[in-house]
């Protein structure tokens, strides 16, 4: 999942935001990076962990809103289908037969 929003600067430049679940963390189960720049700045991130789905998506919310309510515009959005359990498991059947 990746999310891109913007919204133009009060100096002229362009402000970006990121959020995106892409890059996994060794001490939670579930991990969203936050990235932000302002024109051809140097970009800054911030990476929370979550145990839960639940958890991530709520924060998702929370960040989305807050950003919404600043000023900023969806420029991107991708959010890729995850299987359900059942779907990989009769997928792993198939490929076992």
């Amino acid at each position: 999942m990746i999310i891109t929003l913007y919204k133009p600067g009060a100096d002229g430049s362009i402000r970006y935001y990121s959020i995106h679940d892409r890059q996994p963390l060794l001490t939670s189960r579930y991990a969203l990076t936050v990235a932000w720049r302002a024109g051809e700045g140097r970009e800054r991130d911030k990476i929370y962990g979550f145990e839960t789905l639940a958890q991530m998506d709520s924060k998702i919310r929370q960040i989305f809103k807050r950003k919404i309510k600043d000023g900023y515009t969806l420029l991107y959005s991708y959010i890729r289908e995850r299987p359900s359990i059942a779907a990989a498991v009769e997928e792993l059947a198939r490929a076992k037969a």
